[in-house]
């Protein structure tokens, strides 16, 4: 069974979409190039060899933390549901399909960038170099093991409310470090550069302190890196094989306690949709400006916002992720880039919103067979995202530059304008044109459950969104610096994107909806592509 489940999943790299799959290797493969060179540089004595245990730190805390930056329901490759029907015993299916976890991107990588460890070795002779290379198979049977367990516990986790909340709190935590992360570092490389002075203040980066590189040598991410220093110096059987020893034995439990919770997935049986909030609104709202069509779909989208649980997700990382970033600029002597934070909340809640029409499933049919409803589908939409992310991006904006006075807030509601406006007339549009097909949004009953993959369009419009945010503050710093001057060039870019996006969103979506309403049926998004003219 093994052996026809690694035919399978092979099958499905070969015939799958290989776009992000080829990105991950070529990524991966150059980090990992540049740890095999620092542990060159360390063999050499250029730099310390502490620097590689902080560098495997970081790389297996990318394998325990990654997961929960994409929390999803199935991550697997091969997906569980396919399987619930073989009248096979659950613990043995799981037990062959762990085997297949091992292959994989991920692993690939991580064994390229563990090299560097037979690397440091290698100075004491074939034999270190062979307990090296014993290390690194060790390490990389328990990273893939606790990387796959955080993923199937997530996974569980998903299914409760508090689950939800906590994967959208940690998402947050993980793009505000992600995004942010940085700025900490800037800040004490370049401490004025708030005052104009770009003077770099350069760290010593000779030697980690002796407690830091104990610490890390200490955690399970740096046994096999303890194990090869050990095997390189000659230390013996006892400082080298028991850290080997103990790689094996946790990989192994953690990979028991993968196999338990495959096992108990596969005997479940699938859950219905059972939502607690109620499916419409009570009452439209009434809007200035709006008609009573507009007016009803706001009210839709808003209630719609709140109840599917894909959409709450994204919808609390969004407001979420803007508010950690600009505490982690606080936090440093870089308070005169507060007000930037206002801008990157715009851009997140258009990454949040950019897979809607996919989400909503078979409901489109309501829109393509009434007339006029599609113009105040796009419109409503548009003014429901306004609501939900500009409202909040162009407060938080305002309220930034007021408390720091920062001299950028002129730049920063200019281009909270911009990348408001933007975000609203672009996420439709490329709902539109690169839809993630998943689960009807009243069938799913936790976030994860099939509810697409909208990374495409995410990347897609993020560098669209940046793009208007920054525009205003370059017109602006091309017309002398005046913040007059920004914020009317970002008024007036998102007056233009706001005339002219909708009717091409309304026209395409004339055009593509019938293909669009077949590939949710069908859940297969090649058919509105197969449609495109």
């Amino acid at each position: 069974m093994t052996g026809t489940l690694f035919a399978l999943k092979l099958r499905l790299f070969r015939n799958g979409p290989h776009h992000e799959r080829a990105f991950s290797l070529v990524t991966g493969l150059i980090l990992a190039a540049l740890v095999i060179a620092g542990s060159i540089m360390a063999s050499r004595g250029t730099i310390h060899e502490g620097w590689i245990a902080m560098a495997l730190t970081v790389w297996g805390g990318m394998w325990v933390f990654g997961p929960l930056t994409q929390p999803r329901h199935d991550p697997s490759v091969i997906s569980r549901e396919w399987l619930r029907g073989y009248p096979l015993r659950p613990w043995r299916l799981a037990w062959a399909l762990s085997w297949t976890e091992l292959l994989g991107v991920g692993p690939l990588i991580t064994l390229a960038c563990l090299a560097s460890l037979v690397v440091l070795a290698a100075p004491g002779g074939p034999a270190a170099a062979a307990i090296a290379a014993g290390a690194v198979v060790a390490q990389l049977y328990l990273l893939v093991w606790a990387g796959k367990t955080v993923a199937a516990l997530a996974a569980r986790l998903l299914q409760t409310r508090a689950g939800m909340t906590t994967a959208a709190t940690q998402t947050a935590v993980m793009l505000a470090l992600s995004f942010a992360g940085w700025v900490p570092i800037a800040a004490w490389l370049l401490p004025r550069l708030g005052k104009g002075d770009t003077t770099l203040a350069p760290p010593d980066l000779g030697h980690l302190p002796a407690p830091v590189i104990d610490v890390l040598a200490a955690l399970p991410t740096g046994w096999s890196y303890g194990a090869a220093l050990a095997a390189r110096d000659g230390a013996g059987f006892g400082a080298t094989m028991p850290p080997l020893a103990a790689l094996l034995m946790v990989g192994a439990l953690l990979q028991l306690g993968w196999i338990a919770l495959t096992a108990r997935v596969l005997r479940r049986p699938p859950h219905r949709a059972a939502p607690r909030r109620p499916a419409v609104p009570g009452r439209p709202l009434s809007l200035p400006f709006t008609g009573p069509q507009v007016s009803a779909v706001v009210s839709r989208e808003l209630a719609t916002w709140l109840r599917d649980p894909a959409r709450g997700v994204e919808l609390r990382t969004a407001w979420l992720t803007p508010l950690l970033m600009a505490l982690i600029i606080a936090l440093t002597d870089w308070s005169w880039a507060l007000p930037l934070a206002g801008p990157a909340a715009a851009v997140f809640g258009a990454m949040a919103a950019v897979n809607t029409y996919a989400l909503d499933g078979t409901a489109l049919w309501q829109l393509l067979t009434t007339p006029g409803a599609l113009r105040a589908d796009v419109r409503g939409r548009m003014a429901a995202r306004a609501m939900l992310f500009g409202v909040p991006s162009l407060v938080l904006t305002a309220v930034l530059w007021a408390a720091t006075g920062s001299p950028l807030g002129g730049a920063a509601v200019g281009g909270a304008v911009a990348a408001t406006a933007t975000s609203c007339a672009a996420a439709p549009l490329l709902a539109l044109l690169m839809p993630a097909v998943g689960t009807d949004a009243r069938d799913r009953i936790y976030p994860g459950q099939r509810a697409g993959d909208p990374t495409g369009g995410q990347m897609t419009i993020f560098p669209v969104v940046v793009l208007a945010a920054v525009l205003p503050g370059v017109i602006g710093a091309v017309c002398g610096g005046s913040g007059w001057v920004t914020v009317l060039s970002g008024i007036l870019l998102a007056g233009t994107v706001l005339y002219a996006t909708p009717a091409l969103t309304v026209r395409l979506l004339h055009r593509r909806g019938t293909s669009l309403l077949e590939a949710m049926a069908s859940r297969d998004a090649a058919t509105v592509r197969s449609s495109t003219p």
